[in-house]
């Protein structure tokens, strides 16, 4: 990917990235073209990240996004869940317990029955050894209290268990008894058919991902009769691959695509409306070591970025101005984040940084030097880099951008960076539940707690959050939770919403980018 703020699309300029695609036989016929103006029977996407394996619990969070896995509950438009593998919403039938109905006749996709006592030892195994779910639900208990019905026990009463349900990367539902023997044995996954989706995967190579409607699918009729998934990490390729007819969705395009889209007729450059975005690229900061583990620096940071800028100018008014740590259309959404470059100043000065004859500031001999990381799979990504790299230039930070292939490998080392622009929400995957990023990335053992965050008074908060029911009570806690995060203490900002964006060909120019949780072949 380029370090321009545009990109040109130039048709043959990504050739060799086109011609792989095009060599493994991924050409589709137009929408409406199969069986003589019907509907869609095939469709290939281009996507940047691979699918490694179909392992639950390293890469099973691709399964709902591209059909061949089912949650117990679906994120839906309005901020909405509705049953999935299960046939009803979830019941706290007490203020620890929830119980769990789920629709009869369910199966795995190698024919073993769904039941009970399956999605109980699904929904265990990821207590017990997924990362993501284990600091959300300590103490937590499921059993089969019937042949079609779990109960879900909590050590203390925790209101978002049904966005938990709803979530990719929560509980997997696979057949656990197939799945753990062939657990060291990644690439015997694919024949096992562990999965309980309405696609089922076929092949799996480094190259590409196959996929076939699951015989005899009770939830509902999958429509298409081939789904192929291309993994094409080069981002001119991808929207290349639309035009030349070769895929019929690119995921993740630069949002500089969608102005040298325009009067085209190969390809839709498509988004979700302005005012609805809900995540975007957030600045994750390493607090432990380096000059951003001083507060006046931290804060000097925040207000040295113009939030506006970045979604109006430099992302082309395709994104919406994160004003806030969360997005501002939430009625507990605070205004906390603005653009004022003589409070960044000041607050430098005020903490022995000095102006050099460059603009950069440096105290005792060492400059104001942040290691600022992106990465590839999300172009984006450096797009933003370089428009804060300038806006803080201006304030005496001197940014160094680095780009790196795997992201949360890098975030996971303590020291090497100082920030990153990492796409990501500060609402969960299903849009419904503002508590558990904050559990994630702001208390200690959560997951994406890359900066080592350890703050007392904000791990009480989140525990508050966890216990209650009462809107009020939750908005309160909310905005207190804002004010640490964001206004007091620094621990990481919003930089900018986007609004989810993909190429399409012209026959899918009315295809609804998925307004909530990325279940990019659900409409088909």
């Amino acid at each position: 990917m380029a370090g321009r703020w545009r990109v040109r699309w130039v048709r043959l300029l990504a050739a060799a990235g086109v011609t792989a695609v095009a060599a493994t036989g991924c050409a589709t016929a137009p929408a409406g073209s199969e069986g003589g103006g019907g509907p869609r029977t095939a469709l290939t996407i281009a996507t940047s990240f691979a699918v490694s394996d179909l392992d639950p619990i390293e890469s099973g969070y691709w399964a709902p996004e591209f059909g061949y896995g089912a949650l117990l509950l679906k994120p839906v438009k309005g901020g909405r869940l509705e049953p999935w593998l299960l046939a009803e919403l979830p019941r706290q039938t007490a203020p620890t317990t929830w119980t769990l109905r789920l629709r009869p006749n369910l199966t795995f996709q190698n024919g073993h029955r769904l039941d009970a006592a399956a999605a109980a030892a699904a929904m265990t195994f990821s207590l017990a050894e997924n990362a993501s779910v284990k600091p959300l639900l300590p103490g937590a208990k499921v059993t089969a209290s019937g042949p079609d019905t779990v109960t879900l026990t909590t050590a203390t009463p925790t209101s978002y268990v049904p966005s938990l349900l709803a979530h990719e990367s929560m509980f997997p539902i696979v057949d656990t008894a197939t799945y753990l023997p062939l657990r060291k044995r990644p690439a015997e996954l694919v024949a096992a058919r562990i999965w309980a989706g309405p696609y089922t995967v076929t092949s799996l190579t480094p190259e590409a991902m196959t996929l076939a409607p699951t015989p005899g699918y009770t939830v509902s009729a999958p429509k298409l009769q081939k789904l192929t998934v291309r993994f094409v990490a080069d981002a001119q390729a991808r929207i290349l691959a639309v035009q030349h007819g070769e895929a019929d969705l690119a995921l993740y395009p630069p949002t500089s695509a969608a102005r040298e889209l325009e009067g085209r007729s190969d390809a839709v450059y498509l988004s979700q409306p302005a005012g609805t975005a809900a995540e975007g690229f957030q600045l994750t900061l390493n607090p432990r070591t380096g000059p951003l583990s001083e507060l006046p620096v931290r804060r000097a940071l925040r207000d040295g970025i113009d939030y506006a800028q970045l979604a109006t100018q430099v992302m082309n008014g395709r994104y919406d101005t994160a004003v806030g740590f969360y997005p501002a259309f939430l009625p507990y959404a605070r205004r906390n984040q603005n653009h004022d470059p003589d409070a960044a100043k000041a607050a430098l000065e005020a903490a022995g940084w000095r102006a050099g004859a460059d603009g950069v500031r440096s105290r005792a001999g060492r400059r104001l030097a942040v290691t600022l990381l992106t990465y590839p799979q999300q172009p984006d990504a450096r797009t933003i880099a370089v428009a804060v790299q300038a806006q803080l230039k201006r304030v005496g930070f001197d940014i160094a951008i680095r780009q790196v292939d795997d992201i949360n490998a890098a975030l996971k080392l303590p020291t090497g960076w100082d920030a990153a622009v990492l796409g990501n929400g500060t609402l969960d995957w299903t849009q419904t539940d503002p508590v558990t990023p904050v559990i994630a990335s702001f208390t200690p053992g959560g997951d994406s707690n890359y900066g080592g965050v350890s703050d007392p008074e904000l791990t009480g908060l989140v525990r508050q959050l966890a216990a209650t029911t009462d809107a009020a009570t939750r908005d309160r806690l909310l905005g207190r939770v804002q004010e640490i995060v964001v206004t007091e203490r620094v621990y990481g900002l919003s930089l900018a919403l986007k609004r989810v964006p993909a190429v399409a060909a012209p026959s899918l120019r009315d295809y609804t980018v998925p307004p909530v949780a990325l279940l990019w072949v659900d409409a088909f």
